[in-house]
């Protein structure tokens, strides 16, 4: 079956559409139904309010809906029996052996269990940190980094074909000043007397990289024509700074298919060909724009220049092309890069920004559709910023002072499973604390380590069966000697584990990689409750010398447990420890 609850969902989606074909209901929204396979309020093996939502539409009132509702539920193969309760909600039982068939099922699959095939083979194109290359990667990027890292994961996972991008704006004003900066750190190590100015780059990172053009110039750059200068230094620090980032990165798992340069976008003479295309829709024009409010004023000027029209589409306000110098915008750049993005023929864009960039959106969504005609093509998630604490202090940054937390001072403190585990345990959109002191403490109050624990006790168990020689492969085909080995806490545990590709579906639909997270603690906390019952109820622990069956039966449950929980780590990117 793979995917029972999704069963169920279509289920429930196609009898509403023979409720509504035969005019037995009244217009209904789909959306609105549910299934409950998780919470602690359920009455069955799985409960959903399908029934309360159309009992309240009935329009034929001699149809008796409960009735034929119930007949044609049993009719699917997994149900054991439904109950319709008085509330309206519909308890459906699952036949045990269709549960003990999900379990050989993941055993069989292995790390394939819950992957998905996309019929359509859609390539998604999916960007994400593209920070840009005038300093390490810090604190703030890195909660996008393991989020779009994670996201690609579970596209995956789920059947896409996903390609992860890094769009490096190696051109503008901030560069500029990057390149200058970069060569008045040369200077101050040759004794020359200039200081850096408050709008530049005064990071210590900046001395370490002049170092290394003294090491290998010497004094060469000291009295080259400025042009000449500027060029060097500014390509000297981007390659360096990127080499940095990459290396960064790499410290968490984080590795990227491919590098789009802005400065290739330009010398693409793209911009042009999108030109034409947005003016053959009406979409160019000149005008003059008010000043926006706020912070973003960098395109402005009180004059006529080259404007897109966004507001015709998704925008409160058209967006200017061209500077006074002839220069495009930034904008018109990020506009050419998505171009670049669209003509390589991916099925979906996805963008990974930082809630900074909120008021971007739109005008970047109305560009897209501009081009695609389709309000979907291009997607962009948003997520908050993270807050450094240690030794129940706010660590503060700011980068005009050069005083930032850098990705790897975090690295070097916490290690990867912690960040990566913690960046995507929230809603994207919610800010979060990133506690440096709780994220390693070896308890049940922290997840990643509470996770980690149950797959490396389950670990401990199945390695124990082997010395044993144990070999829980082999059961009886008969079912029911399994289910009298099988405790109802056990059942819970079981409903739990084969709910995994419902949960991978979802975060891959939704783009929410929190829910495996919220899978993971939920799952884990049951399973550790159970192993504590055992300590108190022999008849609940997992190995029984003197029952090899009854020891066979747990340990198909656990083992299922084990692979699921090792699915999930490696999608996350953590470790799965066989001991801790």
């Amino acid at each position: 079956m793979n995917n029972h609850i999704s069963y169920l969902l279509n289920f429930f989606h196609n009898y509403l559409k023979f409720l509504k074909s035969n005019n037995i209901i009244s217009d209904i929204n789909a959306d609105n139904i549910n299934i409950d396979f998780i919470s602690k309020s359920k009455q069955g093996d799985v409960s959903s309010n399908f029934f309360l939502i159309v009992q309240k539409k009935i329009l034929i009132k001699n149809f008796n809906i409960q009735s034929d509702l119930k007949s044609k539920l049993k009719k699917v193969k997994f149900i054991n029996y439904v109950e319709i309760s008085k509330k309206g909600f519909i308890n459906i039982f699952f036949k045990k052996d269709f549960l003990i068939d999900e379990l050989k099922n993941i055993i069989g699959q292995k790390q394939n269990y819950g992957c998905t095939s996309n019929k359509k083979n859609d390539d998604v194109n999916i960007e994400f940190v593209s920070a840009n290359p005038t300093g390490p990667i810090h604190i703030a990027h890195i909660r996008g980094a393991v989020i779009g890292d994670v996201l690609s994961n579970i596209l995956k996972k789920t059947g896409y074909n996903v390609i992860k991008e890094y769009y490096v704006n190696d051109t503008g004003t901030q560069i500029e000043k990057l390149g200058i900066s970069l060569y008045k750190r040369y200077c101050q190590l040759l004794k020359v007397n200039i200081k850096l100015k408050e709008n530049e780059y005064p990071g210590k990172y900046l001395i370490d990289i002049a170092n290394d053009i003294l090491k290998r110039d010497k004094d060469k750059w000291l009295n080259k024509p400025k042009k000449n200068i500027q060029e060097y230094f500014e390509s000297f620090a981007i390659n360096s700074l990127m080499t940095q980032i990459k290396n960064d990165l790499s410290l968490i798992d984080i590795k990227f298919d491919t590098f789009s340069y802005e400065s290739n976008i330009i010398k693409s003479n793209l911009i042009k060909k999108l030109f034409l295309k947005l003016k053959s829709k009406n979409l160019i024009y000149e005008g003059v724009l008010d000043k926006p409010l706020g912070e973003d004023v960098e395109d402005w000027e009180p004059r006529k220049q080259l404007l897109f029209r966004s507001s015709a589409l998704f925008d409160n306000s058209d967006r200017a092309f061209k500077k006074s110098n002839g220069d495009w915008t930034y904008f018109a750049n990020d506009s050419a890069y998505h171009y670049d993005k669209y003509n390589r023929k991916f099925s979906k864009l996805i963008n990974i920004w930082g809630a900074d960039h909120i008021g971007y959106i739109p005008r970047m969504k109305s560009l897209v559709y501009s081009i695609t005609d389709d309000k979907n093509y291009l997607e962009i998630l948003t997520c908050q910023i993270v807050r450094l604490l240690k030794n129940n202090k706010v660590l503060k940054m700011s980068k005009r002072e050069g005083n930032f937390i850098t990705l790897k001072q975090v690295y070097d403190s916490v290690g990867k499973d912690a960040l990566r585990y913690f960046m995507i345990s929230t809603r994207s959109e919610t800010s979060i604390d990133f506690d440096m002191n709780k994220v390693i403490v070896k308890n049940k109050d922290n997840p990643v380590f509470y996770c980690q624990y149950a797959y490396a006790r389950a670990s401990s168990v199945i390695n124990k069966a082997k010395k044993l020689n144990v070999d829980y492969s082999v059961i009886n085909n008969k079912n029911m000697d399994i289910l009298k080995y099988i405790s109802s806490f056990e059942w819970e545990i079981i409903l739990k584990i084969i709910s995994y590709p419902y949960i991978l579906e979802q975060s891959s639909e939704y783009r929410e990689p929190h829910r495996i997270t919220n899978y993971l603690e939920n799952l884990s906390s049951d399973f550790h409750s159970f192993w504590n019952k055992g300590k108190d109820q022999e008849s609940l622990r997992f190995i029984n010398e003197k029952n090899v069956e009854k020891t066979k039966a747990k340990l198909l449950w656990l083992e299922s447990m084990r692979i699921v929980l090792k699915n999930a780590f490696e999608i996350i990117g953590i470790e799965s420890p066989e001991s801790m």
